[in-house]
């Protein structure tokens, strides 16, 4: 019994559409709140990036370097610190494919994204870019979308 059961829910999981889960009228909300992150990142706004992201936020990167991943771990302290330390425009995330998956008070956010870190040094302007994927978790606590965690790989693209 259990078993059929089992099948009978894999075969229903694997026929309903992507856009029926994405169509979740949440959806919009738990965007909007990864938006207003990486519009905060674009503002250097540390009190409106610390206004989505969760207390015990953490965020976990894969970063490539010469062919080579490397792990890298930074709470929260760290991010709004580092935010602190810029002025607008100095990071720019676009998420290019962003797909968008609820289930309660849970959410999952996943895309491909590119990151411009643009600087003149020496007065030469440099437009570094990287890219690759993130995916954000997010919690629905008190009635509001928390982000609780990103993770990301982040390797050379082209521009």
């Amino acid at each position: 019994m259990k078993k059929s059961w089992l099948c009978a829910w894999l075969l229903v999981s694997l026929a309903v559409p992507a856009s029926a889960v994405e169509s979740n009228p949440q959806s919009k909300e738990v965007l909007a709140t990864v938006e207003r992150l990486l519009d905060a990142w674009r503002e250097a706004d540390v009190g409106k990036a610390s206004a989505v992201l969760h207390p015990e936020f953490r965020e976990v990167t894969l970063h490539e370097n010469a062919g080579r991943w490397q792990f890298a771990a930074v709470s929260r302290e760290q991010l709004l610190s580092a935010l602190g330390g810029i002025h607008r425009g100095d990071w720019d995330d676009q998420l290019l494919t962003p797909t968008v998956m609820v289930d309660g008070p849970i959410a999952t956010v996943w895309s491909r994204y590119r990151f411009r870190t643009p600087y003149t040094e020496h007065g030469v302007f440099h437009d570094a870019v990287h890219c690759g994927i993130e995916t954000m978790q997010l919690y629905r606590i008190d009635g509001h979308w928390t982000i609780v965690n990103f993770a990301d790989t982040h390797a050379d693209c082209a521009k």
